[in-house]
């Protein structure tokens, strides 16, 4: 029996969308705007046989990630082939992965549509690799906890390997729980070639112990406003991209993400706040989540997109469910 709290995530889910892959050799109409967003006029309801309960749809991700997972696709198959026949007698086979092409979002023309009986109706159709709801993650609970003044935190006991002069430091128990400080002191303190992807809430860019370490998108810094100067499918996103209210300022409304951000690459020994487990990093601000701290699969799946086209190297993401989307899947394995 499935217990009551697994039960509950895989039941919450957007209501009235549905997300759908269909196998790689179905020519859907795809084509691709200036942005390289993928779009389609296919009439993928008709397809499927339920074209009466289908009121739209889109196509997900870009040309130039689409692309790349279809190279990639080849490639591990040239790998599992050569793998095969090194070792025939092996009995494995493994899953190839999937492509990024042909994911539709549809949505339904009643809202209260039965998802589930939905998906079983076209589950078996041969050009249906995969069908199943947009599930929503919520970010992990937490509290901002008492605000500790620097007078309290320099009471703190704190076994420091190499000198911080941030004020909260002493209360970082984290760091020390977790030998960071071990890690600075035999290795490096962070030496800004890292990115990391904050998939979050969005992140306080101006708040003095993240601003000197949040990513810049040079070529839109330096370019013509309101211009996709980068051709990534994105206009002015100098500092990351709000998938929620569909803009450049992913700013946080939660506090969640700005939480995150900082325990992964707050500036440390500037004198302000606390320290990250990375002095000298790259954040990179992706709002994947509402004020509320929910998110849907394909939103989440965009920001991964995101965040790995434009050079992230860690991606962060401080969320969860017991629902597992085979799209962000999708995304993260590409």
């Amino acid at each position: 029996q499935t217990p009551a709290v697994v039960q509950q995530d895989l039941n919450n889910f957007e209501p009235g969308e549905l997300i759908v892959k269909l196998k790689d050799n179905v020519e859907a109409g795809v084509t691709y705007n200036q942005r390289g967003k993928a779009t389609s006029d296919f009439n993928i309801g008709a397809l499927l046989g339920i074209e009466d309960k289908v009121a739209s749809s889109k196509v997900m991700f870009h040309q130039k990630s689409i692309e790349a997972s279809i190279a990639n696709s080849q490639k591990m198959k040239a790998v599992y082939a050569a793998k095969a026949a090194a070792n025939p007698n092996n009995g494995y086979t493994p899953k190839e992965p999937l492509t990024m092409k042909n994911v539709f979002v549809l949505k339904t023309s009643d809202e209260q549509e039965n998802i589930f009986q939905l998906i079983q109706q076209i589950k078996d159709d041969p050009n249906v690799e995969y069908a199943e709801p947009n599930y929503i993650y919520g970010i992990d609970d937490f509290e901002v906890g008492e605000i500790i003044t620097a007078e309290q935190a320099a009471k703190m006991e704190s076994s420091l390997v190499i000198d911080v002069d941030d004020p909260l430091y002493p209360s970082q128990t984290n760091i020390t729980t977790t030998n960071i400080d071990d890690v600075w002191d035999q290795y490096t303190t962070g030496d800004g070639s890292q990115v990391i992807a904050i998939l979050d809430t969005g992140g306080d860019y101006t708040h003095p112990d993240l601003e000197d370490n949040t990513w810049i998108n040079e070529a839109e810094l330096n370019g013509l406003e309101g211009y996709d100067d980068d051709g990534n499918g994105y206009i002015d996103d100098i500092r990351g991209w709000d998938f929620i209210n569909l803009d450049n300022a992913p700013l946080d409304d939660n506090m969640h993400g700005t939480h995150v951000a900082g325990i992964a690459g707050a500036v440390g020994n500037n004198g302000i706040g606390i320290a990250g487990a990375a002095w000298n990093v790259k954040l990179m601000h992706i709002k994947v989540f509402q004020s509320t701290g929910q998110g849907t699969a394909t939103t989440i799946a965009d920001g991964v997109e995101y965040a790995s086209s434009n050079g992230a190297t860690i991606l962060n993401m401080s969320f969860g469910s017991y629902a597992e989307s085979f799209t962000l899947k999708l995304a993260l394995e590409n």
